[in-house]
């Protein structure tokens, strides 16, 4: 019985037909299978930044910006901020978008978000870089966010489908890397952003029709009204050393990350101009790809090491890609220097989201997750604006001290497993999930 279910949650999830009043497996497939469609076509597109950039140079995105004919400094520097201010707001959208989902639910806030990056599509292929690139950076996450309950429709392969839905969202990068080979082949870049346009509105639709109202919980993990979140233990987590060394990691590491995403074109630029725009084209190809490729280790680093020994291994992969870029600056080596630093890059930047969520939750528990993990991805954001500065004096004064000084970062971040190893403290957060609004698999099929 569901009592008995709710009592002793492990014995009987491993069939949903168990519940009493399970939704049919049709209407969960489409449920899941459009999250994922939603994921991959609208999500992460921001991220593919870099693949459009030898197309806006040659478009002249920015091209005011410059004194003269020609790509100029000032032009790459807008461009580089323009990638730089979206990825920090969509961080910092994180905390505002959660608790609009909380009080919307996924139905409306992704039909919501979809539309915003449709809009955002239609006015970056109208030459509106700023605001259409901003809208649809913003919107995109905010989707991923919406579907991340969806895996409880399937409860014995939930993680199966989060990782899918994880894999979707880096996949989803792709996006513009596609779009980038169709303008390279002659296609206008207004018909094509306004063409694709189409496709979230589609998404928008999809979810307005089959999305469930609220997010879907287990039946241990439905509404207690009764129980909300104390202040005292929200400040403990946040004013905690675990949570002050948590919140630099992520916000050296993100530096790191983004900043590459938004000068590799100029970097491959710097050392090999003939080169520059095939290496730039492997980059944008194998970023999604690794999001894919490398679930299974991510899943076996995270599971049998722990997030701790994670980060031990994000910032190990990041300096060894630090090391084979300064050879490529050096001219060492020829083109399989960038080559294999773009392989490591792939896993580190999926290890890295992986991780943030990890050690989050397994940390601080469940209770003041979202509060938590939307104030830790809001102070990130914030420091994503270092990238800008950072761009500027890569161009100017050469990018090889710069990739440098963020690797010593790197070893700087080393300082959250240390603790972990050396105190392995834990604030007393409570392990429940509280979910003030909340679909349970047993009532999906009533309140869809």
């Amino acid at each position: 019985s569901v009592r008995d279910l709710v009592r002793n949650p492990m014995a009987g999830y491993r069939k949903l037909e168990d519940l009493s009043d399970p939704p049919s497996l049709g209407l969960r497939l489409a449920v899941v299978g459009s999250a994922i469609g939603c994921c991959v076509s609208c999500a992460g597109l921001a991220f593919g930044f870099s693949a459009l950039v030898p197309e806006l140079l040659e478009l002249g995105a920015f091209h005011e910006e410059c004194p003269s004919s020609g790509v100029c400094h000032r032009q790459i520097t807008s461009l580089t901020g323009l990638f730089t201010t979206a990825t920090s707001l969509l961080n910092l959208a994180a905390l505002p978008s959660g608790f609009l989902l909380d009080l919307w639910g996924p139905r409306r806030c992704g039909a919501l978000f979809c539309g915003l990056v449709a809009a955002g599509c239609w006015r970056f292929g109208a030459g509106n870089y700023q605001s259409g690139f901003l809208a649809l950076a913003v919107g995109g996450p905010c989707i991923f966010n919406c579907t991340l309950s969806f895996g409880n429709l399937f409860p014995s392969r939930c993680g199966l489908v989060v990782a899918a839905l994880v894999g979707a969202f880096d996949a989803s990068s792709a996006v513009f890397a596609g779009l980038a080979l169709a303008l390279g082949n002659g296609a206008s870049f207004e018909r094509i952003f306004r063409t694709y346009a189409g496709v979230p509105t589609l998404c928008a639709v999809a979810a307005s029709l089959c999305w469930p109202a609220w997010p879907v919980a287990l039946p241990e993990n439905e509404p207690r009204e009764n129980e909300p979140v104390s202040g005292k233990e929200l400040w403990r987590i946040l004013s905690s050393a675990e949570f002050a060394l948590l919140a630099y990691t992520v916000s050296v590491s993100m530096v790191c990350i983004n900043f590459f995403i938004a000068t590799v074109y100029p970097q491959m630029l710097s050392v090999t101009p003939e080169e520059a725009t095939v290496l730039n084209r492997e980059f944008a190809c194998l970023l999604p790809a690794g999001g894919i490729v490398f679930i299974p280790l991510i899943g076996a680093i995270i599971d049998r090491l722990g997030p701790a020994a994670g980060y031990v291994i994000l910032h190990s992969v990041y300096l060894c890609f630090v090391l084979l870029l300064a050879g490529f600056h050096l001219r060492l080596g020829g083109l399989a220097l960038p080559r294999l630093a773009f392989v490591l890059f792939a896993l580190a930047r999926p290890l890295f989201y992986a991780l943030n969520a990890a050690f989050c939750g397994r940390t601080f528990g469940f209770r003041c997750f979202g509060t938590v993990f939307g104030v830790l991805m809001t102070w990130a954001g914030l420091c994503n604006f270092l990238v800008q500065p950072l761009a500027s004096l890569g161009a100017a004064y050469g990018f090889l001290e710069v990739n440098l000084a963020l690797g010593l970062g790197q070893l700087t971040a080393l300082a959250l497993p240390l603790y972990m190893a050396v105190f392995r403290e834990r604030p007393k957060a409570a392990e429940g999930v509280i979910v003030r609004r909340g679909l349970s698999v047993r009532s999906f099929s009533t309140q869809l």
